[in-house]
């Protein structure tokens, strides 16, 4: 209800939205589709964890609905150019999958994401067929896509802090960015520190008509405090290509 409410508004320039440039509009709502697909990849892996769990193994059952999963969070858009797996983003997929390939490109020095989550689909998938089904197996692949999620969505606040910023000048199409990409995954790092991804929200929140100079590195710092209780690391977040010289 939360994504519905954001693009109603925005599509018709009301409540949240009121009184927000056509260019703010539209990228609340071009990011928050990815938002919702997002969301919606990580509800059919919670529905086949549960329909493992309820001995629904069969193809029709479990795996069926973690297929969709993948559907849902790669897409089913032949690349324009390249294999889809290697190099540059395509530019046409219009997925989760394609949006975290480009933070990879963002991030160089970190963990492929856009990579590192086709096998951990695979698993998944291999662990909720009939009699090969591992509980503890399929969890970890869940947990595993947890990760890439918030991994993606951190890139996307330290990235688009910094570009919101500018070189002074306020800009809001990149708070825009950033408050919508932020929310990829906000929800699931809210569980190990709800205080702290709260406070990120207000630092990106998108009624601001200007950004301090210390937000970037504050959200870093808070970002980067929730690493440990997350699963994951400085080194598989990586450093942004175009974070200034000396910054943090």
């Amino acid at each position: 209800a939360v994504w519905e409410d954001i693009m109603i508004a925005c599509f018709g320039g009301s409540g949240t939205c009121s009184g927000k440039s056509d260019t703010f509009r539209k990228t609340i709502i071009n990011k928050g589709c990815i938002g919702m697909v997002t969301a919606y990849t990580t509800y059919e892996m919670g529905g086949a964890v549960w329909k493992g769990a309820d001995g629904q193994t069969s193809d029709v059952g479990a795996p069926y609905a973690w297929d969709e999963a993948a559907a849902f969070y790669i897409g089913n858009i032949q690349p324009v150019v390249g294999d889809g797996y290697t190099g540059s983003a395509p530019g046409n997929l219009y997925s989760p999958y394609e949006f975290n390939w480009k933070r990879d490109k963002d991030f160089l020095g970190g963990t492929a994401i856009h990579t590192a989550a086709i096998p951990i689909m695979n698993y998944g998938l291999i662990n909720l067929r009939g009699s090969a089904y591992n509980a503890a197996n399929v969890q970890s692949a869940q947990t595993a896509m947890y990760k890439i999620f918030s991994i993606a969505a951190i890139r996307a606040a330290i990235k688009y802090s910094w570009k919101a910023l500018g070189d002074g000048t306020f800009n809001e199409e990149y708070l825009a960015e950033g408050w919508a990409y932020w929310r990829l995954a906000s929800g699931y790092i809210s569980t190990v520190n709800k205080a702290t991804v709260q406070e990120i929200d207000a630092l990106l929140d998108w009624s601001l008509t200007s950004i301090p100079a210390t937000t970037p590195c504050e959200i870093k710092t808070k970002v980067e405090s929730m690493y440990k209780a997350l699963g994951i690391s400085c080194a598989m977040v990586g450093v942004w290509n175009d974070a200034p010289a000396g910054s943090c």
